[in-house]
């Protein structure tokens, strides 16, 4: 059945913007472009968004039309030829058939809504783009995968040695590029974001970074990048307190959550959740579910009785890694199970494969929630919590204080406690942790909650009007819309 959750999943991101601004001139005239702009892109976002909200709500009331009449044709049927089973068969059968008709091109215009919807947040995203430094700070990943020896992008950070990435290119696409010497390394489905994903190994001669330059060349209008690597957002000043004798308290609560982070273990403060997991990536050791055990009891103490887990790091316990591929997979398994809200804790660069099908998750009804970054309040912004179909969450301490390692920037879109937090240590016991991937975990149950009785739209006004104001008043890049309690 159709919903507006269907096509409307993002919204949140207002007014963050993918990044830090680069301002055409200077001082006054400079700032007050730079707001101009802002504006124009969050008054797009909104008219995107409350165009999709009202199609996909049409759309709703039309299915609902056709159920009602299916049902009282199906009575008068059966009333009517109760006397001649044959006729009476005849005549369901045919209803039935009309019914699947109907269900599909509901199902077809559906599709064609969120396509729409994805296409129009990615042009927002792109006009944002034009004025924004799309890269965060490379520096603390130089060291990142060094066990694939990557390569580098111009930025400085680790890529995929040899190979670039296509996103939908069709026959046509991977013929021209064959035909300039790149060959097929595997293509790769993703059915429920219904796209295709194509790895290509470079021509001879040429690095990712020249390859890439070429294909882009051939294919000026097609979707191409870097397979880019991913760190976990997790910093050591959050390190664990152990008290083995605690527990966390818990609210009422049936929320289904995802979360792409790390596995998880077995604990006591996930006792009676639900948990599928799936792995997307090959982390040895218990050590390496630190994180994603710790998140994993935020979002159940938060009230989530069922968690989609992805683990998509490998590499060592001390620095896991992941790529964007892993991350692709692990949202297409999401937005195939139906999930409402995924809860992300990573980050890189901008990769132009990861935004299209981010936009695309959104558009399909996955929300997703990221932490916004523990670079300090002068790093440049961290992706994917950047995008505009993003809501990046930012953390403070008891005292409404900002975490001092957190990101700050016309991204971040709330903030939420998330230093000196309280949960599940993968080695038995709780601890406690800092980070803004502590904090993000209770914005995406609030989320979900608001979610099993609001629309997307709904929610997305909600969480700005209800966060508490901290900081300057109105909105600000240190605490985006507020707290979320």
């Amino acid at each position: 059945m159709v919903t507006a959750a269907a096509c409307m999943a993002l919204l949140l991101g207002w007014p963050g913007t993918a990044t830090a601004w680069l301002a055409s001139g200077s001082g006054k005239d400079a700032a007050e472009d730079t707001a101009d702009r802002l504006d124009r892109v969050d008054r797009d976002t909104q008219r995107a968004l409350e165009q999709a909200d009202r199609d996909t709500s049409r759309l709703a009331e039309r299915a609902a039309r056709d159920e009602a009449r299916y049902v009282e044709d199906r009575a008068e049927i059966l009333a009517k030829t109760a006397d001649d089973p044959v006729r009476q068969q005849q005549e369901l059968a045919k209803l039935e058939a009309d019914r699947i008709e109907d269900q599909a091109k509901i199902q077809e215009e559906a599709a064609k809504i969120a396509e729409e919807l994805s296409e129009e947040l990615h042009e927002i995203n792109e006009d944002a783009g034009e004025h924004a430094v799309e890269f965060g700070d490379s520096t603390e990943m130089r060291n990142l995968a060094e066990r694939e020896n990557p390569e580098f992008d111009e930025s400085g950070f680790p890529v995929r040695q040899g190979e670039i990435v296509g996103l939908n290119l069709g026959e046509g696409g991977v013929g021209t590029l064959q035909s300039k010497g790149f060959t097929v390394i595997a293509t790769h489905d993703l059915p429920a974001l219904q796209s295709r994903v194509t790895r290509l190994s470079a021509p001879v001669g040429l690095d990712a970074g020249m390859a890439l330059a070429k294909a882009r060349n051939a294919l000026p209008n097609a979707t191409l990048d870097y397979t880019h690597y991913y760190a976990m957002q997790f910093s050591s000043a959050g390190a664990a307190e152990k008290d083995r004798n605690a527990s966390l308290p818990r609210k009422k609560g049936k929320l289904t959550i995802g979360m792409i982070d790390t596995g998880v273990v077995s604990h006591s403060a996930l006792r009676g959740a639900s948990i599928e997991s799936r792995n997307f990536g090959s982390v040895e050791g218990a050590a390496t579910k630190t994180h994603g055990t710790a998140v994993a009891s935020i979002l159940v103490s938060e009230g989530s009785n069922k968690l989609y887990v992805a683990n998509i790091f490998r590499g060592s316990s001390s620095q896991p890694f992941t790529s964007a591929d892993a991350i692709v997979d692990a949202l297409d398994w999401m937005v195939a199970n139906k999930v409402p809200v995924v809860n992300m804790s990573l980050s890189g660069p901008r990769n132009a494969i990861l935004d299209r099908l981010v936009e695309q998750s959104v558009g399909r009804g996955t929300m997703i929630v990221a932490a916004a970054g523990n670079g300090g309040p002068t790093a440049p912004p961290a992706y994917p919590a950047a995008l505009r179909s993003v809501v990046a969450v930012t953390a403070v301490d008891h005292e409404n204080r900002v975490y001092r390692y957190a990101n700050q920037g016309r991204y971040i879109t709330v903030a939420a406690r998330g230093v000196g937090e309280a949960a599940a240590d993968s080695r038995g016991g709780i601890g406690q942790f800092s980070g803004t991937s502590f904090a993000t975990p209770h914005v995406s149950a609030w989320m979900a909650r608001c979610l099993t009785r609001s629309s997307p739209l709904t929610c997305g006004r909600k969480l700005r009007t209800s966060a508490r104001d901290l900081g300057a008043p109105g909105y600000d890049p240190v605490y985006g819309y507020g707290l979320v309690d």
